[in-house]
């Protein structure tokens, strides 16, 4: 049987249009900082072009993510679907290691052997040009993201926040470096400020991995999620007899959460279910991204 049509409201359609628009533009600067980089010779100009193609392959990604979403196509191989997203986003780190490799050779490389940088003016317009559309596209998902909470609208927002500063950080390397052409120390600016967007680079290749390979793991929820759960529970502790467990798994940016409890034998189903639609509801409002089952048992779940 074919799965029913999931959230395809216009709710969703807009934030999948403001996440393809941050593919588009993640897309856009990668060009111009390809041409940029085969203009000069700058090795600022060229960690940031590498850190760009590990964020552009993100963008990608999440963009299909919300596109499947908004058409409704969310509900078929939940599990599978939310694997294969953190193991594209594992993929994109392993990218990003191989180009942080690259850029710390080339730092090393430019330290003891500095050269002069020349026609960097391309790449110091195209860094204040990705300044600023990062830094809208940035205030625009962080807006949209508190008027409706999402976990990739979430995910996105400090995305493009880590991408303004990075492309700030060039535009004051290569601006200093030109600033101070000439001066003997002035060589060393330009591997410096390569160093520093290394530093941003490692920084998104920890995040990526450390939170991707629990997902992929299943890592138990967090203490802050039990938590919630526990008061939950307790706030309905006279409309169940027994609380039997719970299991969770994580799947993607969903977490998927069984509960187990016991109720009066004397009550009927239609009691039952007022108690589960009541909880369900009030813990998948406070715990964004969530998908709450709750069972009727009588005994621990194995």
């Amino acid at each position: 049987m074919a799965a029913k049509a999931g959230p395809a409201s216009s709710e969703y359609r807009i934030k999948e249009r403001y996440v393809r628009n941050g593919f588009l533009a993640s897309f856009s600067t990668f060009t111009l900082k390809l041409t940029a980089s085969l203009l000069s010779n700058s090795l600022t100009i060229f960690t940031d072009l590498l850190r760009n193609v590990g964020e552009t392959i993100a963008c990608y990604f999440a963009w299909r993510t919300m596109r499947r979403i908004a058409k409704g196509k969310a509900g078929a191989y939940d599990y599978g679907y939310g694997k294969a997203e953190s193991l594209s986003s594992l993929l994109v780190a392993g990218v990003m290691v191989v180009s942080l490799v690259i850029a710390l050779a080339g730092a090393i490389e430019r330290f003891r052997h500095p050269v002069d940088t020349h026609r960097v003016e391309l790449g110091f317009f195209v860094a204040v040009y990705a300044t600023g559309l990062n830094t809208l596209l940035w205030r625009r998902k962080y807006r949209i993201s508190r008027a409706s909470p999402s976990p990739i609208m979430e995910s996105q927002w400090h995305l493009f926040r880590h991408k303004a500063m990075v492309n700030g950080c060039v535009v004051g390397g290569l601006g200093l470096d030109q600033a101070f052409d000439g001066a003997p120390w002035a060589l060393y600016i330009d591997p410096a400020a390569s160093l520093v967007v290394c530093g941003f680079l490692a920084y998104s290749i920890y995040n990526i991995a450390t939170k991707n390979t629990a997902d992929l793991l299943d890592r138990a929820l967090d203490e802050s999620l039990q938590l919630v759960i526990l008061r939950a529970l307790a706030g309905h502790f006279d409309e169940y007899v027994a609380f039997h467990g719970l299991r969770s798994r994580r799947s993607g940016t969903t977490v998927f959460i069984e509960l187990f409890l016991e109720f009066e034998g004397s009550q009927t189903m239609a009691e039952a279910q007022k108690t589960i639609d009541s909880l369900k509801a009030e813990l998948e409002r406070q715990i964004p991204g969530s998908r709450i089952v709750i069972a009727p048992a009588t005994a621990k779940a194995v």
